[in-house]
């Protein structure tokens, strides 16, 4: 389960039509609440942090 929502926020994170949103919205939108396991979760299952897969000109939220 946990695994299908990772891919499912790698698809959306590489989708340039949803570069508006933030990491955060993304992860959010597919069951990850916390932001710092989220990104641990992810760098487990894909050898990288989340923001390596984002598309470019994601909103400055995401920079801090």
């Amino acid at each position: 389960m946990r695994r299908r929502r990772l891919e499912n926020c790698r698809a959306d994170l590489a989708d340039p039509r949803l570069r508006a949103h933030s990491i955060q919205d993304i992860a959010a939108r597919w069951g990850f609440t916390h932001a710092t396991d989220f990104s641990r979760a992810f760098r487990r299952a894909y050898g990288m942090p989340p923001r390596t897969t984002a598309t470019p000109c994601r909103t400055p939220r995401d920079r801090r």
